[in-house]
């Protein structure tokens, strides 16, 4: 399930059930496309990652690594096409001079 908020941003959903009970919990990732020009930008946008107290991906839709792990996003900018920053809170601010 997609849906986007009011600037327009992805924001995806993801419905978990627990054990047999009838239990929902939603659990709400945030995705953006980032653009990674040169190796600076890679080394910034890893110290920016690092510098996040939970978990942040790199999606490409097949494939999801770290993106607190240099070597991962180093060569995800050489391999993947297009590249997406995931988080389950809105790292946008934290990101967004790489968002695309």
């Amino acid at each position: 399930m997609v849906r986007y908020n009011n600037s327009g941003r992805e924001k995806s959903g993801i419905i978990r059930f627990s054990g047999a009970g009838v239990m929902n919990m939603e659990k709400t990732q945030y995705r953006y496309k980032i653009r990674l020009e040169s190796t600076a930008d890679v080394i910034a946008f890893t110290k920016a990652a690092v510098g996040c107290l939970r978990e942040v991906w790199l999606v490409n839709g097949h494939h999801r690594l770290s993106a607190k792990s240099y070597l991962g996003v180093a060569l995800a900018r050489l391999a993947w096409e297009e590249i997406y920053v995931e988080s389950d809170y809105d790292c946008y601010f934290d990101f967004e001079k790489f968002i695309a």
